[in-house]
């Protein structure tokens, strides 16, 4: 069986292996851009690298949805300073500006984030709703085929959605406090925008499904602090529900990204309707146990990595790490796509990696 074959498989509810399936991006485009990588992988291209792990690839084939402003009467103006990245968007309802903070490290830019939010009112708000109604989007069928061929056999192509719309007003537009004092303030303008991300929502997905995607992944920041209980059940809970049931009708999977701290919010897991849950990263980095995980997922939810990033760091031993993946495959296989929660970082250690795939193979054999 091959990657491709076992990543669909596993979601099919037909595997009887895990698949490997590490997301390494950072680690291998940080090395490949420092000249630092081991002498192992020097000759290789990203994707030789996934191979020489035998490793499964996540997102590499995720082209063909393509987005686009229709009317397009939103203007865009930016400027730099030494430090900061100012965007200003102006839409027939008015002009929000963004503050980006700019972060050099040996004189390149290594990091780009927001240090002033642009939406502090509902009129402010106005201006992303009108982005929002104005965003529309399309399928690509050529550039769904030219990257899923060269994937190839190593994983199934995945489709990105969008996240919930109040985690990206959180991570977007106002930052967690601000989010929360506007929602308590101004329900019925979060509510409208809310609708709004609905609506895009329903607008993607019609062009979505016209692409062979058989898994889409939903870009959620779940966690404690962003999606309490009460946020998510009134806002996360009526949109999974809902996308997954279209989803479903159409012979398609989908799972979402909770990606910090998410005890609370395990018992919810099961009325989503989500076929799976990626990253939910456990002690001794996020907040749950290994078995809390367990008890919300059953047999019916794959999960999607399992294994905390910071095992890869160089103050957590080898065995600590093997012992570790050892009983997540015992626990969670075959319902379970093995992978690093979030993702292994610059500094982790490649070796682990390395590891971990020797002992997948002496565990259930490694998918070609």
């Amino acid at each position: 069986m091959t990657r491709r074959e076992l990543n669909l498989a596993i979601f099919e509810g037909t595997a009887n292996q895990v698949l490997w399936q590490p997301r390494l991006e950072t680690w291998i485009f940080h090395h490949q851009a420092k000249g630092t990588l081991p002498d192992r992988y020097k000759d290789l291209d990203y994707l030789g690298i996934y191979d020489a792990l035998h490793a499964s690839v996540r997102y590499a084939a995720s082209a063909g949805l393509e987005s686009y402003l229709e009317p397009d009467d939103i203007t865009v103006e930016t400027e730099q300073t030494d430090i900061n990245y100012i965007v200003r968007m102006t839409s027939p309802s008015g002009t929000v500006t963004t503050i980006h903070q700019d972060c050099y490290e040996e004189g390149q830019l290594a990091n780009r984030r927001i240090a002033g939010f642009p939406v502090k009112t509902p009129a402010d708000l106005r201006v992303v709703i009108d982005l929002l109604d104005r965003t529309q989007f399309r399928a690509n069928l050529d550039a769904y085929n030219a990257a899923a061929d060269n994937v190839g056999h190593r994983g199934a192509p995945t489709g990105w959605l969008s996240s919930d719309g109040f985690t990206e007003l959180i991570k977007n537009y106002t930052g967690l406090i601000d989010a929360n004092y506007l929602l308590h303030d101004y329900p019925a303008a979060v509510e409208e925008y809310i609708d709004a991300c609905n609506r895009r929502d329903d607008r993607m997905l019609d062009a979505a499904l016209e692409l062979p995607f058989r898994i889409y992944n939903l870009g959620d920041h779940t966690t404690n602090e962003f999606t309490p209980p009460p946020i998510l059940k009134r806002f996360c809970l009526p949109r999974w529900q809902k996308i997954t049931a279209r989803l479903h009708a159409n012979d398609r999977f989908v799972h979402t990204h909770w990606d910090g701290n998410s005890r609370l919010l395990l018992p919810y897991l099961r009325e989503s309707g989500l076929d799976g849950v990626e990253a939910l990263p456990p002690l001794p980095m996020g907040d749950m146990t290994l078995e809390e995980i367990k008890a919300a997922v059953g047999e019916s939810i794959v999960c999607l990595d399992l294994l905390p990033a910071v095992h890869f760091m160089t103050h957590y031993s080898m065995a600590t790490c093997l012992d570790f993946t050892k009983r997540v495959i015992d626990m969670f296989a075959p319902r379970l796509i093995l992978g690093v929660s979030d993702e292994i970082s610059q500094v982790g250690e490649i070796e682990k990696i390395e590891a971990i795939t020797d002992l997948v193979d002496k565990t259930c054999g490694l998918a070609d």
